[in-house]
């Protein structure tokens, strides 16, 4: 029989952080038109249409592309995470940043002012670990948190709306989403509580939100990731392309997906590494961050990558930052 646990008052605040890292996908760029690789940071990849680029070629924000007869080139801009088709242009004129008013909120890795908290291993309470992030594509996701010492079970309660508002009590440290229960509405907010218990004895507890992405972003999305995996390209190529288009909809726990596939497929292009620890570092997992860009680091000292290895400089000060 579950406890009866007025949760409201046993949890104070909500986490709330949209963060959103910066598209530094900087990896070299072989261009047709010349025979030695350049270093740069991309923000565009050719797919079709353009007269001297051949498609899958990275283009930097200085690069112009020229359309035949006066037609449009259709290119991936790293920065929106979408496919675009541009006219005769310098593409940084073309493929620049979304905006925040556009929905993305602070970034950390670009200077703004941002909170980023203290990873759950830092504190004795069950932290919510997936699905990562706050957005998500999944109307019945697999909810984890982290282990609280002492604990012999955990109240989890789900409440948003659409109808949703129930709890049960768990013994482990995971729930799949209940099949009896209502699924999450798309375009929905809920917030997930998660209470630690010592037989009747509160521990500790914590509240996260959880926001089920739009059917008509979702739609945008999967057609995105379509025309991608259509290309003839790599799959660690492919993974960056998608991590693009879904950080581009904050749709952090894909990007983990993606990228940690691919590490545990034994990638060695240290920008997988790279990506995947920008991703742990917007859904506050600084340690997990820590230890991806030190293998990209690993990687990039390997192949002489200057421009990942300046990158990763950067990025291994803020996880320091977090440890200390």
């Amino acid at each position: 029989m579950l406890k009866k646990i007025w949760i409201g008052v046993i949890i104070s605040g909500l986490i709330l952080a949209n963060v959103s890292v910066s598209r530094g996908q900087q990896q070299q760029v072989v261009r047709t038109n010349r025979q030695a690789a350049s270093s740069c940071e991309p923000i565009a990849k050719v797919i079709s249409g353009d007269i001297r680029y051949q498609p899958l070629t990275k283009l930097c924000s200085e690069d112009r592309v020229s359309a035949a007869n006066g037609g449009k080139v259709k290119i991936l801009c790293y920065p929106r995470g979408k496919i675009m088709d541009i006219p005769s242009d310098v593409v940084g004129k073309q493929c620049f940043p979304l905006a925040a008013n556009e929905g993305r909120g602070c970034n950390v890795l670009q200077g703004r002012k941002c909170r980023i908290f203290k990873g759950p291993d830092e504190e004795n309470k069950p932290s919510k670990i997936t699905p990562y992030g706050v957005v998500i594509n999944n109307s019945r996701p697999i909810l984890s948190w982290t282990k609280t010492k002492g604990a012999t079970d955990y109240i989890v309660r789900v409440k948003g709306n659409g109808g949703i508002n129930w709890q049960v009590e768990v013994k482990g440290e995971s729930l799949p989403y209940p099949q009896e229960q209502l699924a999450l509405k798309p375009g929905q907010t809920y917030t997930i509580d998660i209470v630690a218990m010592r037989g009747d004895e509160v521990i500790d507890g914590s509240s996260a939100l959880l926001l089920l992405v739009s059917t008509e972003r979702l739609q945008q999305v999967e057609q995105t990731i379509n025309i991608l995996e259509n290309l003839q390209q790599s799959p660690d190529e492919l993974a960056i392309d998608m991590d693009a288009v879904y950080e581009a909809q904050n749709l952090v726990n894909e990007s983990i997906t993606v990228l940690n596939a691919r590490a545990k497929a034994g990638s060695t292009n240290p920008t997988i590494y790279r990506l995947l620890g920008d991703r742990y570092l917007i859904a506050h997992f600084p340690e997990k961050a820590n230890e991806a860009y030190l293998q990209a680091k690993k990687l990039a000292q390997e192949t002489n990558n200057t421009v990942e290895l300046s990158t990763l400089e950067t990025r291994l000060k803020i996880t320091a930052g977090k440890k200390s």
